[in-house]
């Protein structure tokens, strides 16, 4: 009876000794699930932040494309305008000018005709 009480004592020590062992494989375990929670948060707030700069950067090239494409425009229309200027009634040198004279008197104050003047 000594002997059986000893090898449950022995029994118990070892499953309590299991116990113990497991309790700081869980805990350790639970340590690294966080922290491994905390670098997937950091992961997914860098990637979240990533999109938002790629948003940005796709507006801000819009953007630019829009001004630069006004620019183009507004350079293109001068320049055509001031070159087409030079030209606007020339032609009246080889005739009697009657259509200015028409048109003036209609109120047409010679600064071009048609959408683009």
């Amino acid at each position: 009876m000594v002997r059986e009480m000893y090898e449950d004592e022995r029994k118990s020590s070892r499953l309590q000794e299991q116990l113990n062992s497991m309790r700081e494989e869980k805990q350790l375990l639970s340590n690294q699930l966080q922290e491994m929670e905390g670098k997937l948060h950091i992961a997914n707030m860098n990637r979240e932040r990533m999109h938002e700069l790629e948003r940005q950067l796709l507006v801000a090239r819009e953007v630019l494309a829009k001004y630069q494409l006004e620019e183009e425009v507004n350079n293109s229309s001068l320049s055509s305008n001031s070159h087409k200027n030079v030209y606007v009634g020339s032609f009246e040198k080889h005739t009697r000018g009657i259509g200015s004279k028409l048109m003036s008197k209609m109120g047409y104050e010679g600064q071009g005709l048609g959408k683009h003047a």
